[in-house]
């Protein structure tokens, strides 16, 4: 719209399209208004700023048009905007074509294991995570095979019964019976499709499942996009919560994942394990391997941003798989923490191993990250994954014969309202709550308690850890209510009532296991207890918590 030259468009990702004239004429000279001819109507048209690379809106389009000689009151549409574009663009390719093999004229699949899933409306991280679900032995087992027998248990209102709507998912997606072409269905009226779409499934609609499976979430309860990975750890979740008294599939995924605390001062250690369903990996963006690309990339858009030129093409950082795991393992030092050897804040190494390996590991590439202002960014980067992995040299040994243990003793709790002094034993060297944390996590909307019992129980080890803590037991009862503990030194303590109170005060350090406490008194005793949460049926509740994480 500056000079009047009429280009043809960009080539699109199927290999349809023209052939980039028009980007290259932006490139050439700057000019970075475009309108599509065949859009231009008495209403308006399309156009284009490649400055923005986005659609915009011409206030004197009229105007604009009417200096190279075009009546707007006389256009007629001949062309598709950009938006029937993508809609036919979504329904004519899909995302999973363009992946796999762009441009190729696919052959439609029919028969057991070749059932599609209906686009409910920004469902695709539903229907991508239940499509692997259902490709796993242990879950068609559970719900598929005992299909009948779900149904006969079923209560008088089947549409809330979760087991009977995961059983009449995986029927619909195994079963094969809704895997026919479109025109081919018994007892139902031919549609006339166009030719593209000829002999085409409908697939399945899980309108039921979704609705129940979002109840009462202030996510998955409404249409808006969401994350694959918080919708499979939610499922799992609900999975956990529905197989407490009978066979549990969510085994297949499960593995514990030991975290080694070594104090720098006293060199002793302390070994924790956590259960987890996913594996978390961070992006180390040092260890790209086309650093000189990357340097000269940034270089060019620096100077086309002084002057006023369009971007170079986008340059984005190759990362090795096995470097993520690397960052995953590497040792990590947590400054502010509280030594139970020396009673004292110290310096600690953190290190993560796997304590047992799963039959299926799920893995996350954590490509959104936290800028000094705690925005969150997300990494545009390239992850060259392997076909095969060998994770032994992640496999971690629990304590080793050259190992001593921290002593389990926790910290003294110190809140500003309190004077220094008021913690018995500890007097004025108990230490003081990170308040810098605890304002941090109060900035991010949770509640001021809770965050000061995330900074007192990970020992002001820091942001991460104590954020850490703060989702893994935000369903815990009385998480958000004013809890002042105090931690006493078992060589001294000769009250039974006051170990007991500090026992269930202190959050238990895994989900799954006995916590035993031995107390050294006038006379030699061992105190046994089982967790609260363990005193449920079957699977611990704690496990609902890593849906939020």
């Amino acid at each position: 719209m500056t000079d009047g030259a009429i280009l043809c468009g960009r080539r699109y990702f199927d290999g349809s399209g023209g052939n980039n004239h028009a980007v290259q004429h932006y490139r050439e000279t700057g000019y970075p208004m475009a309108v599509k001819l065949g859009t231009i109507t008495p209403d308006g048209a399309d156009v284009y700023s490649y400055d923005e690379d986005d659609m915009v809106l011409d206030p004197n389009l009229a105007e604009h048009l009417a200096h190279f000689g075009i009546d707007m009151m006389k256009m007629q549409k001949t062309d598709k905007t950009m938006t029937e574009l993508e809609i036919d663009m979504n329904q004519r390719i899909g995302e999973w074509e363009l992946i796999q093999e762009s441009g190729v004229q696919l052959q439609p699949l029919y028969g057991s294991g070749y059932t599609g899933i209906r686009n409910l409306g920004n469902s695709c991280y539903l229907n991508s995570t239940m499509q692997v679900v259902f490709s796993i032995p242990a879950f068609l087992r559970k719900y598929v095979e005992r299909m009948d027998q779900i149904f006969h248990k079923a209560p008088t209102d089947p549409t809330q019964d979760f087991s009977t709507q995961v059983a009449k998912l995986g029927h619909g997606l195994l079963s094969g019976e809704y895997s026919k072409p479109a025109t081919e269905k018994e007892g139902e009226e031919q549609k006339v499709r166009p030719r593209c779409q000829q002999g085409i499934q409908d697939g399945i609609a899980p309108r039921m499942f979704k609705s129940l499976i979002g109840k009462g979430h202030p996510e998955f309860s409404t249409n808006r996009q969401q994350d694959a990975q918080e919708f499979f750890l939610h499922f799992i979740n609900m999975v956990e919560r529905n197989c407490r008294s009978s066979s549990n599939p969510n085994e297949v995924f499960r593995f514990l994942v030991e975290e080694k605390i070594k104090c720098l001062v006293s060199q002793k250690v302390k070994y924790t394990q956590r259960v987890e369903y996913i594996l978390q990996l961070p992006v180390p963006m040092e260890a790209a391997l086309n650093k000189e690309e990357l340097a000269a990339y940034e270089q060019a858009r620096q100077q086309a941003e002084q002057d006023h030129r369009p971007p170079p093409e986008l340059v984005r950082a190759r990362i090795p798989f096995t470097s993520c795991l690397e960052a995953f393992a590497a040792p990590e030092q947590l400054d502010e923490f509280w030594s139970t050897a020396v009673q004292a804040k110290s310096t600690a190494l953190k290190t993560s191993r796997f304590a047992s390996f799963p039959d299926y590991l799920v893995i996350q590439i954590k490509k959104f990250t936290f800028g000094l202002d705690w925005v969150p960014k997300k990494l545009d980067v390239s992850i060259d994954v392997p076909d095969e992995l060998d994770l032994s040299q992640f496999r971690g040994g629990g304590l080793q014969g050259d190992e001593e243990e921290l002593p389990d003793v926790a910290p003294p709790l110190v809140t500003p309202d309190e004077p220094k002094g008021s913690l018995g034993f500890y007097g004025n060297d108990a230490p003081m709550l990170d308040e810098s944390v605890v304002t941090q996590l109060v900035e991010m909307g949770f509640p001021a308690e809770a965050c000061r019992k995330a900074v007192y129980y990970t020992g002001n080890s820091g942001a991460e850890a104590a954020m850490t803590w703060v989702m893994s037991h935000m369903d815990d009862p009385g998480f958000s209510q004013e809890q002042a503990v105090k931690a006493l030194r078992s060589t001294v303590s000769t009250s039974p009532a006051l170990w007991a109170v500090t026992l269930h005060t202190v959050a238990p350090s895994s989900m799954t296991r006995r916590v035993s406490l031995s107390v050294r008194e006038v006379t030699e005793r061992s105190i046994s207890v089982t967790s609260p949460l363990e005193q449920q049926s079957g699977a611990s509740s704690g496990l609902d918590l890593l849906a939020h994480r």
